[in-house]
C-alpha cells in the first residue's frame, strides 16, 4: 500500500485513511480513473492550451469554457504557455496536492521538460526568420538594381562628346 499527502496539512498519510490523523481533515477517495497525469497536462497546455483543452482534462470546465470563448484574442494562449511551464516543472508532491487529492503520480518525463524549454526558442527563431529572410532578399534585390542602374548611367567618352554636340543654346540666353 502506498502513501498519499493530506489535503489539509500536506503530511503523508496512508492511502486508505478516511481522515488525517494529524489535522483531522476528511480525505476523498481517489480512484485510478481520476488521477491526472502531469506530463499529459503539460503537453495539452503546450499544444492546444489556447483552446483550454488542458483545463477540461484537469476537471476545470468553467475556466476551459472561458479559454474557448476568448481564444480568438490570443490571451488564453499566453496564459497556457505560462501554465505549460508551471505544469512541466511543478514538483510531483505539489501536483498531487493540487490535482490528484494527494495521490502522487509519475513525474514529468525529462524529454517533455526539454521540449517545453526548446519549443519557445524554436518559435522565436522561426518568427525572426520569417521577418528577416524576406527583408534580406528585398535588400539584395535593391542592391542589384542600384548596381545595374549605376552601370547604365556611366557615360563613355564618345557618348559625352556626342551629348555635348547635341546641346543647343538658345540665342536669347547668350
Amino acid at each position: 500500500m502506498g502513501m498519499v499527502f493530506c489535503r489539509g496539512c500536506g503530511k503523508e498519510i496512508h492511502e486508505t485513511a478516511v481522515s488525517c490523523p494529524h489535522c483531522g481533515c476528511q480525505q476523498t477517495a481517489v480512484t485510478a480513473g481520476n488521477v491526472k497525469n502531469q506530463s499529459v497536462a503539460a503537453l495539452l497546455a503546450a499544444f492546444v492550451g489556447g483552446l483550454g483543452i488542458h483545463r477540461f482534462y484537469l476537471s476545470r470546465p468553467i475556466s476551459g469554457v472561458f479559454y474557448l470563448l476568448f481564444c480568438w484574442t490570443g490571451i488564453p494562449g499566453l496564459i497556457a504557455f505560462v501554465e505549460t511551464l508551471v505544469y512541466a516543472f511543478m514538483s510531483p508532491e505539489n501536483w498531487a496536492r493540487k490535482y490528484n487529492n494527494g495521490l502522487v503520480s509519475a513525474p514529468v518525463h525529462i524529454a517533455i521538460r526539454i521540449l517545453v524549454l526548446i519549443f519557445p526558442l524554436v518559435f522565436v527563431v522561426g518568427m525572426l526568420a520569417a521577418i528577416a529572410i524576406p527583408a534580406y532578399q528585398n535588400y539584395v534585390n535593391k542592391a542589384r538594381a542600384a548596381r545595374s542602374s549605376v552601370q547604365i548611367e556611366q557615360p563613355t567618352h564618345v557618348g559625352t562628346v556626342a551629348m555635348r554636340a547635341t546641346i543647343i543654346v538658345p540665342a536669347s540666353a547668350a
